[in-house]
């Protein structure tokens, strides 16, 4: 007989986010889920209608998440500059400390079927949307040098979309001074301010040995 448990939608996706980061969507069975929470599938059912739905609620609640943190920069900094530097640290942040989370969020969506990946993609454009209004604003004050704003937004996504993957606390690094680098790296680049680079890289030839 099932234990009287208090259970809602966020414990079951705790658990199956936990699962999917840890084993992959595919290799995790809703079985496997109502194992761990010592419940039914049955149960799992009655909040979810298949995996699938499952996968796209946790998905669509990651997402929500990251356009909550990003409205609160916005809300909480009038300067353009410290409100893109918020936004990025915090998701920085919220990559490594909500891990499993961003990693079903970036690595399983292709599970979805075009329905649910519709959905996302809206949320999607959404939280770029939100970055290119900020670039777009520090454009407005000859403070961005890409005139590409798209590929600026998506190489931010990149470093801080895939932090998750690499950062460990037992490196002797802290997260915020993590987040803090990635901030700068964005902003600065990585050569010291007033170094310029031709567009071209000049291969140095070495002669051939005889």
């Amino acid at each position: 007989m099932e234990k009287d448990v208090v259970l809602d939608e966020e414990r079951i996706m705790d658990v199956a986010t936990t699962l999917f980061g840890e084993r992959g969507y595919a290799a995790t069975s809703v079985r496997d889920i109502a194992r761990v929470l010592d419940i039914s599938i049955a149960t799992i059912y009655y909040y979810f209608k298949n995996k699938e739905d499952l996968l796209f609620s946790i998905i669509k609640s990651s997402g929500n998440d990251l356009l909550l943190l990003l409205h609160e920069s916005m809300e909480q900094f009038s300067d353009p500059v410290e409100r893109l530097r918020h936004m990025i640290a915090g998701q920085v942040c919220m990559a490594y400390q909500k891990k499993n989370w961003v990693k079903v969020y970036v690595e399983e969506q292709g599970n979805l079927s075009k329905k649910y990946k519709d959905i996302i993609y809206r949320q999607h454009r959404e939280i770029y949307d939100t970055y290119i209004k900020q670039l777009q604003e520090l454009k407005k004050l000859k403070l961005v040098r890409v005139e590409q704003l798209p590929i600026a937004a998506f190489a931010v996504f990149g470093m801080v979309n895939w932090c998750y993957r690499w950062f460990k606390e037992d490196r002797g690094v802290p997260l915020e001074e993590v987040a803090q680098i990635l901030v700068d790296i964005s902003f600065h680049g990585i050569l010291p301010p007033g170094r310029a680079l031709s567009s071209g890289v000049k291969q140095s030839r070495q002669p051939a040995k005889k």
